[in-house]
């Protein structure tokens, strides 16, 4: 496992993982079993986990020791691969859709079918709760953010931002290119499990029309909001 530690700021520690495929999950595992001193917050990026802690209970060098030792006694770990494959069915109707496939020189429902039948994989959750940061994007389909952003993005709308694709779970501001909007909640915080996405959690869209996008809304009670969309728990 490649890694290099380093301050962040004067009450946090930044270790940037250097191999794609390390199972970021599993280190903050076992960061979080070695009850290391001052610590406050463990955060998981997407190559990258920043441990934030208190001044004077903890300082840099000492949690940097502490850290290292973690690291060089833990057992090789590869990327875990989740048995969650989760279906977002989505109206492909969004206000960038034309001026994306004008960019591409392509058609609309070839930037459809292209996006709707790749297979992704959630990197992480951040900017918003919820928010899937999904890894998987075609190459073809890699468009560079708004230059300026829009102030609100409706909740469920589904964008492309670089070389990514991700959902909006609320009401926000945003940059992404907007393709659609899925009926399906990702974010609930009156409900136990907020979330309905985990990182590395696979993610498939369902292209749908605006008549099935009503249906969806009427069919996805909060209560059983995650059982209609996780369609399958084994690996695909």
């Amino acid at each position: 496992m490649n890694y290099l530690l380093q301050p962040l700021g004067d009450q946090a520690l930044r270790i940037e993982l250097l191999d794609k495929n390390t199972a970021i999950r599993t280190i903050c595992t076992h960061l979080i079993a070695g009850s290391l001193p001052g610590v406050v917050d463990i955060v998981p990026g997407i190559s990258s986990i920043t441990i934030f802690y208190e001044y004077p209970t903890s300082d840099y060098m000492i949690l940097k020791e502490k850290v290292l030792g973690i690291l060089e006694t833990m057992p090789a770990c590869e990327s875990e691969v989740s048995k969650r494959t989760v279906l977002l069915p989505t109206l492909y109707d969004g206000p960038d859709l034309a001026s994306l496939a004008d960019k591409h020189q392509t058609a609309v429902e070839e930037i459809i079918e292209k996006h709707s039948s790749a297979a992704y994989e959630v990197a992480m959750l951040g900017f918003l709760p919820g928010f899937p940061y999904l890894n998987g994007l075609p190459p073809s389909l890699e468009t560079p953010r708004l230059a300026t952003p829009r102030s609100k993005v409706p909740a469920g709308s589904v964008g492309i931002g670089g070389n990514q694709t991700g959902v909006y779970p609320v009401d926000s501001p945003g940059g992404w290119n907007l393709i659609g909007r899925t009926p399906i909640p990702l974010f609930l915080p009156d409900v136990e499990d907020s979330f309905l996405l985990q990182a590395g959690d696979k993610v498939r869209f369902q292209a749908i029309s605006e008549k099935e996008f009503a249906l969806w809304q009427e069919k996805v009670p909060q209560s059983a909001w995650k059982k209609e969309v996780i369609f399958n728990h084994e690996d695909n």
